[in-house]
């Protein structure tokens, strides 16, 4: 089991709202025994048995998540992994994430 972080941003459009729901509740899915936490604007923290790209995987397609609109990053805290979806400078984000 590890502990993730998970950070979303849905394209603005007719169909927000509906998208953006979609993925709250996919994430709400995947947490283990339902904890997480959710304080902030589109960022979650839960636990979960998966790897990061499972988890992302899960979570894009169980949701209305759109790859060429959004983006959505899956952070494993506990162990040294992410995923993502979407980035517009995925070369940065792997940088910076490879560098911890």
């Amino acid at each position: 089991m590890a502990v993730f972080a998970i950070s979303f941003r849905i394209d603005n459009g007719f169909d927000h709202p509906k998208r953006w729901q979609s993925v709250v509740d996919a994430i709400k899915k995947e947490a283990i025994d339902g904890d997480k936490w959710e304080e902030t604007t589109s960022f979650f923290l839960i636990k979960s048995n998966k790897t990061a790209a499972e988890l992302l995987d899960s979570i894009y397609y169980g949701s209305d998540l759109n790859e060429s609109r959004d983006v959505i990053l899956v952070l494993n805290t506990s162990f040294k992994d992410h995923a993502h979806k979407g980035a517009k400078y995925p070369y940065t984000l792997n940088a910076l994430l490879d560098a911890r």
